[in-house]
């Protein structure tokens, strides 16, 4: 007989998709369009919470409808949001550092992409306008960041011909600059993922006990409606009571006149 050895089938995993420069772009238009998704659920009733996911919903169908492009929940484009906004406001700081250090070379720089700038402009962290170059938009997010180093950037910025050439933006560079970038550090994301998930948790109290006051607010109705009706009931009654009364003391009143006796008042007062 012939030896019967097991043989292993080795099958190769799809590489998982990459986020695409599109889908970026879709996530920040359809941001900068709802700001109120961008700070996570606002304080607020059940209603507005609800709103705030099915935005979330619509977006996320948005961003996977992209060709080739990264798939996720929306959760997951969620989490995606604010670790790429954390990555942003610390790829700032280090720019920060960079131009406030004497020491540092225009090649331990990465400047900022346009999109980038776009995500620290819808976080609050620089106002610049789309008429600005590059490395304006630069001069001011710094300036408006650190109020103290004002003077220093302006200079430092403006003067240097390396340091413009570097701070030009380009599209080609989207990709690559957001992977180069160090990761938050994982405390921040557990942070940030507990305080999602509290106020998911605090939303859904909150509608929770908003449908049980809606239901008992119901009962209550219906619980008067049954005591009008009863009450009405009672009053019909008592009123046809009353008409019985009034016509079996005129019936016996006309037998006592016409039989010449005595009304039935003076039965009464005898």
């Amino acid at each position: 007989m012939f030896d019967k050895k097991p043989h292993f089938v080795c099958l190769k995993m799809a590489p998982p998709r990459r986020i695409l420069r599109q889908q970026l772009e879709i996530l920040m238009d359809f941001l900068e369009e709802n700001k109120d998704m961008s700070k996570g659920l606002p304080p607020g009733t059940p209603v507005s919470h609800q709103a705030t996911r099915q935005k979330w919903a619509a977006l996320a169908k948005k961003l996977n409808a992209v060709q080739t492009g990264a798939l996720k929940t929306p959760d997951g484009w969620k989490k995606y949001w604010f670790e790429w906004r954390h990555k942003c406001r610390r790829k700032a700081a280090d720019a920060r550092r960079f131009q406030s250090s004497s020491d540092g070379g225009p090649n331990r720089f990465v400047p900022l992409n346009d999109l980038e700038v776009r995500v620290l402009e819808l976080s609050g962290k620089g106002s610049v306008t789309a008429t600005m170059s590059s490395s304006k938009q630069l001069e001011n997010f710094m300036a408006e960041d650190s109020d103290s180093e004002q003077n220093t950037l302006d200079t430092q910025v403006k003067t240097p011909g390396k340091m413009k050439q570097s701070i030009n933006i380009s599209k080609a560079h989207t990709d690559g600059d957001i992977r180069s970038v160090t990761p938050p550090p994982k405390w921040a994301l557990e942070l940030e993922e507990r305080r999602i998930a509290a106020e998911e948790r605090m939303a859904e109290a909150l509608e929770s006990i908003s449908g049980i006051m809606r239901a008992q607010e119901e009962r209550r109705s219906l619980l008067e409606d049954r005591v009008a009706d009863a009450l009405s009931a009672i009053a019909g009654t008592v009123q046809d009571l009353n008409s019985g009364i009034q016509d079996a003391l005129q019936h016996i009143q006309q037998m006592r006149v016409h039989t010449n006796g005595p009304t039935i008042k003076e039965d009464v007062f005898l």
